[in-house]
């Protein structure tokens, strides 16, 4: 199938995700209702595994034939603690180990009731990753009993701290072998969220300044800026869409979300940023260097990607340097993502925009259709780019006089790094940070699970033959240390890359 309509409606899937559920005339929302939640815990990974059974690629995927004991295998872990559960946080965090198991970005789950938070304790302190090591980022001033700012983490409870973490954040998150996910997901070591499935430490080691000291922890509620204190430790960003000129000449392009929903507000911002590409695009090919900014993208459409490298580099340089071609995909023919697919359809054509799209998915509606009528499992989607011609062709010209510079960080998956590979493919120099990765699973829709209380992404497609690797990510040429959020700094260290 061509890249360009490769386009993922994985952003429409998420766009029309169930809403937050409200309370009505001060009555408790469903997550504080009374409820069996053992009970409830068993319907719901049943669900989940039934919905996975009847919609997912890699059930009957042969080139992936640990996927099914895999699924099987969480099932039975979630149904065995489902024999203890008696709360929420039980329930919550047995299909969070489930859905983690999977080692899949794109299966995903969330709770339907969007302004539900279970409370937090933490012992004082949050440590997040500094390269291959926890340090204290941010303590409690008022209490003595706490390590210092930058102190290294070495064990707690006789455990050390990469097997802690593992057990602790991995189990819950999945990925763990990702620098992507230990950077965003690192400040966990030390919070405790009603998770019965892990203990609160009693006492850690940490190392300053070549000594180490044992602490015993004092777990306490969170404070009221947890939010706000985690954000800052981050050092991450999500821009706003722009277009920037600066006085030196150079471009700075903007895309926070490569979103795919025809009705969303982002998509109609990308269609006016890329219209803006095309206004300037003779300034954008003249210029020193252009950097497209991909902070805070964790996906949606290729389709857009495939649009801003037409405006800068051409349809002809890109013929030439062509991305390795995916042999093949192969959708899962179920009911669910026919469903899927054709609400997709019936918002594309409704806009009566987007043709190319609108053909890509009235071929995945009936390929499907028609698999499933012949009782088949998967429909193939071939891929139906042109092979090149046998005979050379005459050199083509670079449009581009400066460099590309594509700055990534690690919340870039899924239709992100489709931008990735197809800029870098084409000229591109990435800079920033290791992006996260994907599976060849994609092409995400939402399902409720049977409790109401939650829903999941599946995947729809698998991909055959994609060049980069099964959960690869993308690696920086140039990488950036320090405050992804500084856009100043950022620009100085680009400008510092730059030939003389």
């Amino acid at each position: 199938m061509n890249r360009m309509l490769a386009a993922g409606v994985a952003c429409l899937a998420m766009a029309g995700a169930v809403q937050a559920q409200e309370a009505s005339n001060g009555a408790p929302g469903p997550m504080e209702q009374p409820r069996d939640w053992s009970a409830a815990l068993v319907q719901d990974a049943t669900g989940l595994h039934d919905i996975m059974i009847d919609s997912h690629p890699g059930v009957h995927d042969r080139l992936n034939p640990q996927f099914r004991d895999r699924l099987d295998q969480g099932l039975a872990t979630a149904l065995e603690r489902a024999k203890t559960t008696t709360d929420a946080g039980g329930w919550w965090w047995a299909l969070r180990a489930y859905v983690a198991s999977f080692e899949d970005g794109h299966v995903q789950i969330s709770l339907a009731q969007r302004d539900f938070g279970f409370p937090t304790r933490w012992p004082g302190f949050l440590t997040v990753y500094r390269g291959a090591d926890q340090v204290v980022v941010d303590r409690d001033e008022s209490a003595a009993a706490v390590p210092p700012l930058g102190a290294r983490l070495i064990d707690c409870d006789g455990v050390d701290a990469a097997t802690l973490a593992e057990q602790r954040i991995g189990q819950f998150r999945g990925r763990w072998f990702l620098e992507a996910i230990r950077t965003r997901l690192g400040d966990w070591m030390f919070l405790s969220a009603e998770n019965p499935w892990q203990t609160e430490m009693k006492a850690c080691r940490f190392e300053t300044d070549g000594a180490t000291m044992t602490y015993a922890l004092d777990w306490r509620a969170a404070p009221d800026d947890l939010s706000d204190r985690r954000a800052r430790l981050m050092q991450s960003a999500r821009p706003d869409f722009a277009l920037k000129h600066f006085d030196d000449g150079g471009f700075w392009i903007s895309t926070p979300t490569f979103n795919g929903d025809p009705a969303s507000e982002a998509h109609a911002e990308l269609t006016s940023l890329i219209a803006d590409m095309k206004t300037k695009q003779d300034a954008l090919r003249d210029a020193p260097y252009v950097v497209l900014d991909l902070r805070g993208n964790g996906g949606g459409s290729s389709h857009w990607s495939q649009l801003m490298a037409q405006v800068l580099w051409g349809d002809d340089w890109m013929a030439a340097h062509p991305e390795p071609a995916i042999e093949s995909v192969d959708w899962r023919a179920s009911d669910g993502n026919i469903a899927e697919i054709s609400a997709f359809l019936d918002k594309l054509r409704a806009t009566n925009s987007q043709p190319e799209l609108i053909a890509w998915a009235e071929d995945a509606v009936d390929g499907m259709k028609a698999a499933r009528a012949a009782g088949e499992i998967y429909w193939r989607s071939a891929n139906d780019e042109e092979p090149a011609d046998a005979a050379p062709s005459p050199p083509t010209p670079q449009l581009m006089k400066g460099r590309v510079y594509v700055l990534t960080d690690s919340s870039c998956g899924s239709a992100c790094l489709d931008a990735v590979d197809l800029w870098k493919t084409v000229g591109a120099v990435q800079v920033g940070r290791e992006t996260s990765a994907d599976t060849v699973y994609m092409e995400i829709r939402q399902a409720s699970l049977p409790s109401g209380l939650a829903e999941i992404a599946v995947p729809m497609k698998v991909y055959r033959g994609r060049a980069r690797g099964n959960n690869e990510p993308q690696r920086p040429q140039y990488v950036i240390e320090g405050d992804m959020s500084d856009d100043a700094a950022l620009l100085a260290s680009i400008r510092r890359l730059q030939p003389n």
